[in-house]
């Protein structure tokens, strides 16, 4: 059974959950990646709960059923939204699994607000993300003429709305032999998501770099990437896992960026096996 609600941001937006399991259980909370949406988890919400974990989903802010707030998308606004998420919902010994840009949001938040990291988080799971891209605040007009590109190019709805060449598209997020049925889920995520947001949304990720951040981290960490995925590619997961101390490191051979559809069995093990151990670990010490 699913429930569902609308949480408030800091700025008078508005995020969308789902949930599914006993609320009395150690929650795992979902943050998907760019221009997708709840959508993604819908294995995760479904097995999960089997193994004794209430599992929560969220819409990123302009994404899926969630309202974009007054200040936008902005880097420092992916690791709030993470934090309201958590307050609102007042979620302890959660469990925090990010994947993509929802990774990039799961780590903005940790080293955004420790305090409260340590206070309601017992581990979390980088699943397919990255902590650096290149054009940093360095290259600030760079990042300008992006921006300025970005803003000529044409509504790419008229790719996703093309089954074959959308499904073209959406098939470079998976690695070998993925499920037809699964690429065209991602073909209609990115289909549905607002235009805007497909054209704001990424921007975010142009000039991350969260490397000084991460050796300070001491969340225990899982980091879990594919062999073959493009997108972020294993050297991404190495880079996470060698600076956060302590993180362990998993990659799944011929997974691609869509790890929770493509591999989802040994996904969720290795989720509900590291929630198991962080979670148990955290309730002793507490």
């Amino acid at each position: 059974m699913y429930v569902d609600r609308m949480i408030d941001t800091h700025d008078r937006g508005t995020l969308y959950v789902v949930e599914s399991g006993a609320e009395t259980d150690p929650p795992i909370v979902l943050s998907h990646g760019v221009t997708l949406s709840v959508r993604t988890w819908f294995h995760q919400l479904e097995e999960l709960p089997k193994e004794g974990f209430r599992t929560i989903a969220f819409d990123h802010r302009g994404h899926g059923q969630s309202v974009l707030g007054e200040e936008g998308h902005t880097l420092e606004n992916l690791g709030r939204d993470v934090k309201s998420v958590l307050e609102r919902l007042d979620l302890r010994n959660a469990v925090l699994v990010g994947h993509s840009m929802g990774g990039v949001a799961v780590q903005v938040f940790v080293t955004q607000f420790p305090e409260i990291a340590a206070e309601r988080v017992a581990g979390m799971v980088l699943l397919s993300t990255l902590a650096y891209t290149p054009l940093g605040s360095r290259s600030t007009r760079t990042k300008a003429a992006l921006e300025r590109m970005s803003n000529r190019m044409p509504d790419s709805t008229f790719l996703w709305d093309s089954k074959n060449f959308g499904f073209l598209a959406a098939r470079l997020g998976f690695g070998k032999n993925p499920r037809p049925s699964h690429v065209e889920l991602t073909r209609r995520m990115l289909h549905d998501c607002p235009p805007e947001t497909r054209l704001l949304s990424p921007r975010v990720l142009v000039g991350l770099d969260l490397t000084k951040d991460l050796p300070n981290v001491r969340i225990p960490t899982l980091v879990v990437g594919g062999t073959n995925d493009i997108l972020t590619p294993p050297f991404e997961a190495r880079r996470i896992a060698n600076l956060i101390p302590g993180a362990r490191l998993e990659l799944m051979r011929g997974g691609g960026h869509m790890l929770m559809l493509e591999q989802r069995e040994e996904l969720d093990n290795l989720i509900a096996d590291f929630a198991r151990e962080v979670q148990a670990k955290n309730r002793r010490s507490a």
